[in-house]
């Protein structure tokens, strides 16, 4: 995919979710060869032979792309409409991620859990946010218009990152089992996600650090988070990620990765 667009983007939502209306929810071929959730699973390859119980840490971007306000669409709206329109951006999102060198990691339920590295951490930031503003960036353009051509109200989006410490641990048993990451900057990532209003990034202390252009953030009004314990205080800072600036450096960011991860990507 070396030469991924907004265009194209719209195209595999729109694809999607027309061809799940016009067959009634029914599955057909030509969809799946579109739906990278129903041809392979999601999580990061290089966790993913760990036995059950086993464990391995590494340091990783993880970022949390959602949609807003689905809750409330999900009461009003035909559930049959919001399952496809969900799966049909979640779709998108997923293409998005892979793109961008990062690994879609797993659903939640109308967001997706995502990781970048682990490798050279500014690399694997910068592919990130990139890939988080690219998202946001292609469903106000590309999926909103035409979602109002058909007189379907637009959707909204937001996302949440952070650095860190990330464990992979499979839990389960020998019959049934899943590799769950763990961490502080998951959680942190997830809590920067929810502080986000619609087409927001809000991002952690410690995907800050690997920014070098500071002119493209700035602290959150809500910041610092503080964490107590055993008389101990410490605070953790988190910022409003100004991602439309950065759009204009995306083109060719794809190009240069060609299909690469970022964590395979290094700078002499």
């Amino acid at each position: 995919m070396s030469d991924y667009t907004a265009s194209m983007f719209g195209n595999t939502v729109m694809t999607d979710f027309s061809v799940r209306r016009s067959s009634g929810g029914v599955v057909k071929e030509s969809l799946r060869a579109s739906a990278a959730l129903e041809t392979k699973a999601l999580g990061h390859p290089t966790f993913e032979n760990l036995r059950v119980g086993e464990r391995l840490t590494a340091p990783m971007v993880v970022a949390f792309i959602d949609l807003t306000d689905f809750t409330g669409r999900s009461f009003w709206d035909d559930e049959t409409e919001v399952a496809d329109l969900a799966h049909a951006i979640l779709t998108g999102f997923i293409e998005t991620v892979s793109a961008f060198g990062g690994f879609p990691l797993g659903l939640r339920g109308d967001g997706l859990f995502a990781g970048f590295g682990p490798g050279f951490a500014p690399i694997d930031s910068a592919m990130a946010l990139s890939a988080c503003a690219f998202a946001l960036d292609a469903v106000q353009r590309e999926v909103n218009p035409r979602l109002a051509s058909l007189g379907i109200t637009p959707v909204q989006a937001r996302a949440g990152l952070d650095y860190g410490r990330i464990t992979f641990v499979r839990s389960g048993n020998n019959e049934q089992s899943e590799v769950n990451p763990l961490g502080f900057a998951a959680n942190f990532a997830a809590k920067c996600e929810k502080q986000a209003n619609s087409w927001e990034i809000v991002i952690g202390q410690g995907i800050a650090e690997q920014v070098p252009d500071a002119t493209t953030f700035s602290r959150h009004e809500k910041s610092p988070k503080t964490y107590q314990r055993d008389g101990l205080v410490k605070t953790y800072n988190f910022y409003q990620y100004h991602w439309r600036r950065t759009l204009k450096f995306i083109p060719g960011t794809v190009q240069q990765i060609n299909g690469k991860s970022s964590a395979s990507i290094s700078i002499d």
